[in-house]
């Protein structure tokens, strides 16, 4: 288990861009100054229903470059990067509580209309944890491949006291890493979580620009954070949208672990994407592009 555990840690870290394709309407804005946050930077592109796009461990908002390109400036969408990942420079303060706060400040100060929250991997926990916290402020949640409780995804018996202290040495060990060897633990676990080497590529070189300590304390936080138990406070409706392609995990098992997890959620639709990776956007853009639709669409 430990060692499983250690693996998926790495595989959690390693995250960045893909292709950067400009968006339909490359009228690009920072966010609005009636609030500036110190946890994410933001940018702002399109118009109609807000979209608030959250990258995950150690990405920064290019990762979601193609799918602001899909959806053609149709939505007004706000693509953060979070403090520490890529080139955003870090923070003293906690990363993942100060992101909470301030991203329910920033819907607040920007007077955003129940905003769809969309997150890739640590953005998934990010927008299970805001709607269970603020679900009167948004419209609701889109998770991709990002789990409420990272600790069961694999074995869903597993508690914060079951997988916490292993949590806490995967977190120091990746805060205690030097920069080059920080980049090569990315660029050698990457391939197990994007299927195109060229790709793979890319997400590698934002990736290796993270801060080690910020990345080793929010996996640290993941693992010692369980959203399970609140996850019946959701009252917006919720798209979980899962990699079905994992090394080591029976098809169906992957599934009834997810289940146990989005089950709790009252208003849900679990997404299986077969033949995708951790990186389900980049790996089938297209069926992934067509659950998102038809979710913005309701």
């Amino acid at each position: 288990m430990r060692t499983f555990l250690i693996s998926l840690a790495l595989l959690a870290a390693a995250c960045g861009g893909g292709s950067h394709p400009a968006p339909a309407k490359p009228d690009t804005t920072t966010a609005a100054a009636a609030f500036t946050p110190t946890s994410f930077t933001v940018k702002v592109t399109g118009t109609g229903r807000p979209v608030i796009f959250i990258p995950g461990l150690t990405c920064d908002g290019s990762i979601w470059d193609e799918t602001i390109a899909h959806l053609g400036g149709t939505v007004n969408a706000h693509v953060l990067s979070l403090a520490g990942f890529g080139a955003t420079p870090p923070i003293d303060a906690p990363l993942l509580p100060t992101v909470h706060d301030e991203l329910v400040k920033y819907i607040e100060a920007n007077h955003l209309d129940h905003p769809i929250l969309v997150g890739h991997s640590l953005g998934g926990f990010m927008t299970f944890w805001v709607a269970e916290t603020d679900s009167d402020k948004i419209g609701g949640i889109v998770a991709v491949d990002g789990a409420p409780f990272i600790g069961a995804l694999f074995d869903p018996d597993a508690t914060v006291a079951t997988v916490g202290a292993q949590g806490k040495a995967m977190g120091d060990h990746l805060a205690g890493m030097k920069p080059d060897e920080f980049a090569t633990n990315m660029s050698a676990f990457l391939g197990a979580m994007i299927g195109d080497q060229a790709i793979a590529d890319r997400v590698n070189a934002v990736a290796v620009k993270s801060d080690p300590r910020t990345a080793g304390a929010a996996m640290e936080f993941m693992f010692n954070t369980d959203l399970r138990p609140d996850l019946g406070k959701i009252t917006v409706p919720a798209l979980v949208i899962i990699a079905g392609d994992v090394d080591g995990v029976p098809h169906d098992q992957l599934i009834a672990n997810w289940h146990k997890q989005v089950d709790l959620v009252p208003d849900h639709e679990l997404v299986v994407v077969d033949k995708a990776k951790h990186f389900v956007m980049l790996d089938q853009p297209d069926p992934f592009y067509a659950a998102l639709d038809r979710y913005l669409a309701k």
